[in-house]
């Protein structure tokens, strides 16, 4: 299983722990962001994530149960801006309100995305979720759309077609604050 960028749409307050699950540490909102880490634990019972902490900064979570909630974790590629068709295939969208880096598929910089421009990923179920093994908070992606003419410009390096953007948890993780945004 892969790590994805995901909302909390259980229209639930779900508490995040500790690595033993004997300490809250934070709450996970109704509609906030997170990276899923899908490559730790177990099916939906141990759940490691990274998350907002009400401090401002990035942290590494966990979600007891998570299974229980209904709309836990949900996928962003299921909630996007819109959806564009780009050369022969359908791609969802994301929407940036803050401009945010690009890295390519080994994490090395590649460019930026301007604020007020989108981000597009293949809609196949899988690339529309997919968020980094090293970054769960950053989203893969297949386009970025330039500024200056709202072109749709290919994300690749390291021999692949995709690449990566911060979707700027750091900065928020609410629908209104998060710098990349969709339908949630």
């Amino acid at each position: 299983m892969s790590n994805m960028f995901c909302v909390n749409k259980s229209g639930q307050k779900v508490p995040v722990y500790d690595a033993y699950y004997t300490t809250q540490i934070g709450v996970l909102y109704p509609r906030e962001a997170f990276g899923w880490d899908a490559n730790w634990g177990g099916e939906g019972v141990f759940c490691r994530i990274v998350f907002l902490n009400s401090q401002g900064k990035l942290q590494v979570g966990f979600l007891k149960n998570a299974i229980d909630y209904n709309g836990l974790p949900a996928p962003v590629g299921v909630y996007p801006y819109d959806r564009v068709y780009i050369d022969g295939n359908w791609y969802v969208t994301f929407k940036f309100r803050r401009t945010e880096n690009v890295y390519t598929a080994d994490g090395n910089y590649w460019g930026q995305v301007a604020a007020g421009m989108r981000v597009a990923c293949l809609d196949d179920g899988f690339m529309n979720s997919l968020s980094g093994d090293t970054h769960p908070e950053w989203k893969a992606i297949n386009y970025v759309e330039r500024s200056t003419d709202k072109a749709w410009i290919k994300v690749s390096g390291a021999g692949k077609n995709y690449g990566f953007v911060d979707t700027g948890l750091s900065k928020g993780s609410m629908p209104d604050t998060i710098s990349m945004y969709g339908s949630w």
